[in-house]
């Protein structure tokens, strides 16, 4: 009679990691970084309105 070798379950291909190619792994820095400047910007324009509305509020 034939053995029945049990072998590891595979998974899904979901649960499978995919090695990303270097070409995504850089479109993802470039993003990271981009989401950065952005985030950056957002705060400068933020902490100008900010101090422009003090100005304004001090002088009326």
């Amino acid at each position: 009679m034939r053995s029945k070798r049990r072998t590891a379950p595979r998974g899904t291909a979901r649960e499978r990691r995919r090695v990303p190619s270097l070409r995504e792994l850089r479109a993802r820095l470039r993003t990271e970084k981009a989401e950065a400047r952005l985030l950056d910007t957002e705060i400068r324009i933020h902490t100008e309105a900010a101090r422009i509305r003090d100005q304004v509020r001090s002088s009326a």
